[in-house]
């Protein structure tokens, strides 16, 4: 499967990219100041989230968001240890990112 490891590896580099350059938002706080200040995104939650993380993040944001890599998998992408939630701002970046996972999640499925 080259082209999900191709796709996948996109992701990788998109979000180090969008950390690199201050365009995410990586945790629960930071991700619920955005979402206060009425940014428009979209989100990352990690598989292995607890239900309860989850439940509050989603009861505060409408909108899509995209369940596909696990907190370790998250955090090695930027160099941290674990992420649970990644903010993603609407912008050209963040569309060329939600256009990559949703690939991969055609071809994951």
């Amino acid at each position: 499967m080259k082209v999900k490891e191709d796709i996948l590896k996109n992701i990788r580099s998109l979000i180090q990219i969008g950390w690199k350059g201050r365009l995410i938002k990586i945790g629960y706080d930071d991700t619920l100041k955005s979402l206060k200040k009425g940014e428009k995104g979209f989100l990352i939650i990690a598989k292995d989230i607890s239900k309860r993380t989850k439940r509050n993040i989603l009861y505060k944001y409408e909108g899509d968001y995209f369940e596909i890599f696990t907190k370790e998998e998250l955090g090695n992408m930027i160099g941290k240890k674990e992420v649970g939630i990644i903010f993603i701002p609407e912008n050209k970046y963040g569309l060329k990112l939600k256009d990559s996972l949703q690939k991969a999640l055609q071809l994951l499925n």
